[in-house]
């Protein structure tokens, strides 16, 4: 399994598949994707979630879920890689759904998120980052024909 950590957790990709360890039940889980939902990045796991009551909640089927259970012991997870940009982790687990806004690529938890000057503003410093497109600022008292290009 392919290991990486972004954002404070930890995602495994094996089989063309995305994976997330969840601390709290000592085991990898299937997820979806990971996108930005207005005001940080979320999992989207619905659809393996459905049914409260069935006894693999979370997981395909039973058997992957003893897999998963099992690939906890035998994977070393002092050794992820962390990936700071999304752009870097959205390489990564190759997610066909980027689409780009304002200056970067961003996967969209839900087609409901806003996407607005303001909350890209908010999505920017969320990353810590700054804007990249040029900005040029008006020096002197010249016509914009006569500034220097």
């Amino acid at each position: 399994m392919d290991l990486r950590e972004f954002h404070g957790r930890i995602y495994g990709k094996l089989g063309g598949k995305l994976y997330v360890l969840e601390s709290t039940w000592d085991s990898f889980r299937p997820i979806q994707r990971v996108g930005w939902n207005g005001k940080e990045f979320e999992i989207n796991d619905l659809e393996y979630k459905k049914d409260l009551f069935s006894s693999f909640y979370g997981f395909e089927s039973m058997e992957q879920k003893q897999e998963l259970f099992k690939l906890v012991q035998q994977i070393d997870l002092e050794n992820t890689k962390e990936l700071i940009e999304p752009i870097e982790f959205w390489r990564w687990t190759e997610d066909k759904s980027v689409k780009w806004w304002n200056d970067r690529p961003v996967v969209f938890h839900n087609s409901c998120i806003s996407r607005d000057n303001h909350e890209w503003k908010n999505y920017v410093s969320y990353l810590k980052s700054k804007p990249k497109t040029l900005r040029r600022s008006f020096k002197g008292r010249l016509t914009r024909r006569l500034l220097p290009k």
